[in-house]
C-alpha cells in the first residue's frame, strides 16, 4: 500500500519554518555504531550553543547485522549516506540485501526538551545536499556554506590543530549561513576551559535522557525481576568486531577479575579453568528455578550486557566462574511488548533489533555498578548513565 512506501516519510522535518534572516546552523554527518553517533551529537549540541546556530540534526541510522557506515571525508561519507537513503527510496528487491537499516529519529527515543530551551534544532529525515538548502533557504552559493573535514593532516581524530577556544571563537566569527562538519566523533573533541560550560555540559549530559514509554516500562520490569534498582552487578562485554574481537579473551579474563574485585563474589570453581569449556559441561541458568534459588539463596546477581549472539558459548568462562549470572535472553517474555513497534519513516521494518542494545544499556545502568570492555562507547556511556541515575535517586 502507499502508506509503506518510506518515500511518503521523507519530508523534511523543519519544526517549522518561520527563518530569521539572520539564523545560521550548523550540521554533521552521521556514521559508525549508535553510540558514537550519540557522542557526535552532544558535541554538535555543545557547539551549536557556544557559536549561537541552530542546530540541523541528522537522524539515527541503525544497520542490522552489526554493520555500519565507517567514517570516511566529508563528500565520500554523503555519497555512501546517499546511496543507502536511495535504497530506501527506491525499494527494490533488487537492492534488498543492503536495505537492513532504519533512519530514526533522536525525539523518538532521547527527551530533548531541557536542550530546545538552549538551542534551537531542526530534526532532518535525510542526508542529502538539497534539504540543507531548503533549510537555509538559500540557493547553491560557496558564499553561504562552509564545509570543514575535521581530520587534519597527521591524520590525528582530533577537530583541527589549534586550540579549541580559539576555533570556538573562530566559527563564532564566522559570517556563511551554514557551517557543515564531517564528523564530530570523540569524547574529547571539545576541549573545554570555561568552568561555566563544564558546567553547562554536566547539566545538559543530565538531561540527555532515554524516554521511549514502552521501552521504559519493559526495562523496569526486568529490573524489578533482577531485584531493584542497584540491587545487581551490570556487566558489558563487547564481542562484536575488529579490536575487540581480537581481544575477547583478554577482556573476559580482565572482567571476571574486576567482578571479584568489585562486588566479592565467590568463585564456584577453583582458579583452574579447563581451558576449552563445552556447552554440556555449563549449567545454562535458563530455568525460573535457577534465577529463584539465586534470589532465596541471597546470591549476588549478574547482568551481561553483550553484542554476541551466543553468549553462553561465547562468554562460557564467565557462566562457568560464578553461580547467577544472566543476560537478556533469560527475560525474553518480558521483551514482548518491544516486538510489534514498527520505525516511523518505513512501516515494513520492525524496531526490536534497534531496541535491543538500549534494554542491555539501561539494565546494566540500574545496577549497583558498572563493569565495561575497555575502549568501548557503549561500556562508557552505561557508566555515565549509571552515574546520571545515581545523581537522580540522591537529587
Amino acid at each position: 500500500s502507499n502508506n509503506n512506501n518510506p518515500q511518503n516519510h521523507y519530508n523534511n522535518n523543519n519544526n517549522n519554518n518561520n527563518y530569521d534572516e539572520n539564523e545560521k546552523f550548523l550540521t554533521y554527518l552521521p556514521h559508525s555504531q549508535f553510540h558514537n553517533q550519540l557522542i557526535e551529537l552532544k558535541n554538535a549540541i555543545v557547539l551549536a550553543y557556544l557559536t549561537n546556530r541552530t542546530l540541523i540534526i541528522p537522524p539515527i541510522i541503525h544497520f542490522t547485522r552489526n554493520f555500519s557506515i565507517p567514517y570516511a571525508p566529508l563528500n565520500r561519507l554523503y555519497d555512501r549516506l546517499n546511496y543507502y537513503e536511495n535504497i530506501k527510496r527506491i525499494r527494490s528487491s533488487y537492492y534488498i540485501k543492503h536495505d537492513s537499516f532504519i533512519i530514526i529519529n533522536w525525539e523518538e527515543i532521547f527527551d530533548l526538551n531541557w536542550i530546545k530551551n538552549q538551542i534551537k534544532i531542526i530534526n532532518r529525515n535525510d542526508f542529502s545536499i538539497e534539504g540543507l538548502y531548503k533549510i537555509c533557504k538559500k540557493a547553491k552559493n560557496r558564499y553561504y556554506y562552509r564545509f570543514f573535514d575535521t581530520i587534519n593532516k597527521d591524520n590525528n581524530y582530533e577537530l583541527i590543530n589549534y586550540e579549541s577556544y580559539y576555533l570556538i571563537n573562530d566559527l563564532k566569527k564566522r559570517k556563511e549561513k551554514l557551517i557543515h562538519t564531517d564528523s564530530l566523533f570523540g569524547s574529547f573533541r571539545i576541549d573545554f576551559k570555561n568552568e561555566n560550560i563544564i558546567k553547562w555540559k554536566s547539566e545538559m549530559d543530565r538531561n540527555f535522557l532515554i524516554s521511549h514509554p514502552i521501552l521504559l516500562k519493559v526495562v523496569n520490569n526486568i529490573i524489578n525481576k533482577l531485584g531493584g534498582f542497584g540491587t545487581f552487578l551490570g556487566v558489558h562485554v563487547r564481542t562484536g568486531d575488529s579490536i575487540f574481537k581480537e581481544n575477547i579473551k583478554n577482556t573476559i579474563d580482565l572482567i571476571i577479575k574486576d567482578i571479584k574485585n568489585t562486588s566479592q563474589i565467590p568463585s564456584q570453581i577453583p582458579p583452574q579453568i579447563p581451558p576449552q569449556i563445552s556447552p554440556q559441561m555449563i549449567d545454562i541458568p535458563k530455568s525460573k528455578n535457577h534465577f529463584i534459588n539465586c534470589k532465596s539463596r541471597n546470591k549476588r546477581i549478574i547482568f551481561i550486557a553483550t553484542d554476541s549472539s551466543n553468549p553462553f558459548m561465547e562468554l562460557s568462562k564467565i557462566f562457568f566462574t560464578f553461580d547467577c549470572v544472566f543476560t537478556l535472553k533469560d527475560f525474553e517474555d518480558l521483551i514482548e511488548p518491544l516486538r510489534d513497534i514498527n520505525y516511523t519513516f518505513d512501516r515494513n521494518i520492525k524496531m526490536l533489533d534497534f531496541f535491543y542494545p538500549l534494554i542491555d544499556l539501561l539494565i546494566i545502568a540500574n545496577g549497583m555498578d558498572v563493569i565495561g570492555t575497555p575502549n568501548s562507547t557503549f561500556s562508557e556511556f552505561a557508566k555515565f548513565y549509571h552515574e546520571t541515575l545515581i545523581y537522580e535517586v540522591d537529587d
